[in-house]
């Protein structure tokens, strides 16, 4: 029993080992790995940047679902980043629940990919004190005009302990996943050019 237990124990360190260095995204390599300040500081600079500079169907001010953040996405590249420049966009601070987090502090970036409405995105996911660090890969989707979906990327191995479990017991056993990967995300608050409302309108 006990050479079996160190088996087993030897084994997911291992496979642990092997996820997180296949987890790491080749593409973010070479990218910043800690947030910066733009000149994207105030929602009429953001106006007059994307009037200057389109950024079609995603570019504008968003609020996001998880915690009332107020974003902008706009046109630009991180330095390092590789692929097309031209369908780049960065994800600006505006007005987020921490207040040491700047204004015009970039959280991330995404671009087009080859399926529309589809995003590649990178967002720094840990806060240490006015910066974002740990860059984290996710899919933006672009739901229709007003909603965007934020999911996020899943790489390295996973390890399904219930495998391991006789065949007889397994039924026993189900995964449950109630709540969607999709419904995180950011809701336009400009332009508001959408035919759908963002919050439903009763008569």
């Amino acid at each position: 029993m006990r050479a079996g237990a160190r088996i087993i124990c030897v084994f997911l360190a291992i496979t642990a080992a092997i996820g997180m260095a296949w987890g790491w995204p080749p593409e973010t390599a070479n990218t910043p790995s800690k947030s910066w300040v733009t000149d994207a500081t105030t929602e009429e600079r953001v106006k007059a940047m994307l009037a200057e500079t389109p950024a079609p169907h995603i570019g504008g001010i968003w609020s996001a679902t998880a915690d009332g953040a107020k974003v902008a996405i706009i046109s630009g590249t991180p330095t390092g980043l590789n692929g097309n420049r031209e369908m780049s966009y960065l994800i600006v601070a505006l007005r987020t629940p921490r207040p040491a987090i700047a204004p015009g502090t970039v959280m991330g970036w995404c671009v087009a990919s080859a399926k529309a409405g589809f995003y590649d995105c990178t967002l720094f996911s840990r806060c240490h004190g006015s910066e974002l660090t740990e860059p984290k890969r996710f899919t933006l989707r672009l739901n229709d005009d007003a909603r965007l979906s934020l999911i996020k990327v899943r790489d390295g191995l996973e390890i399904m302990a219930w495998k391991i479990i006789p065949y007889m017991f397994r039924s026993f056993i189900r995964e449950r996943h109630d709540r969607p990967r999709d419904l995180d995300g950011l809701i336009r608050l400009w332009p508001d050019n959408t035919g759908t409302p963002p919050s439903p309108r009763y008569l």
